[in-house]
């Protein structure tokens, strides 16, 4: 087990963490909510680039990295819209496209052992679901703008992926035909 991959693990045990803080009602419960979810967003970045640095990448990561990101984000958003400071329907959006991508990645995975990297539109839509909650949880009248502006981009990484799982299908298609 390396450095990257307990970093990963630790991301998952940030999740059942970040939903008590948020329901307690410790004072400055929002505060700490913040703390675990950055908390989580850098133990992202950093076993990512530890784990490409020092050439530490493995199948677990590939694995459960992209799916502690996931989960994270979908709980966060789960809490805020349980509690009313977003959409439901925001949460349902990002939920379809998680799962039509981790489907689409086992189907593809599975069946010719390609993994459909990360485009520019899904990245953008991270940073920018990150920023919106944090703005959120710091109460900026801001922040319903730049969810809006992250579920765009979500809906368009979700329209590029299709495109994209749809042509690696096509392949795998045409290639099983010969």
């Amino acid at each position: 087990m390396n450095l990257p991959n307990v970093l990963t693990i630790l991301r998952f045990f940030l999740i059942p963490l970040f939903v008590l803080v948020f329901f307690s009602s410790v004072k400055y419960n929002y505060l700490i909510a913040i703390g675990v979810f950055l908390l989580s967003g850098l133990t992202d970045v950093l076993d990512g680039f530890i784990a490409r640095r020092y050439n530490m990448v493995t199948e677990f990561g590939k694995l459960f990295d992209p799916l502690a990101d996931k989960l994270m984000i979908l709980t966060v958003l789960w809490c805020l819209a349980y509690k009313g400071y977003v959409p439901s329907i925001v949460f349902y959006i990002i939920l379809f496209k998680e799962l039509f991508m981790i489907v689409g990645s086992v189907i593809l995975y599975g069946r010719i052992k390609i993994v459909v990297s990360a485009n520019i539109y899904g990245k953008i839509a991270t940073v920018l679901l990150y920023i919106a909650i944090i703005s959120l949880l710091l109460n900026m009248k801001i922040s319903l703008y730049i969810l809006m502006i992250a579920v765009v981009f979500a809906i368009f990484a979700l329209i590029v992926y299709t495109v994209k799982y749809l042509s690696e299908y096509k392949k795998l298609k045409s290639t099983s035909n010969e």
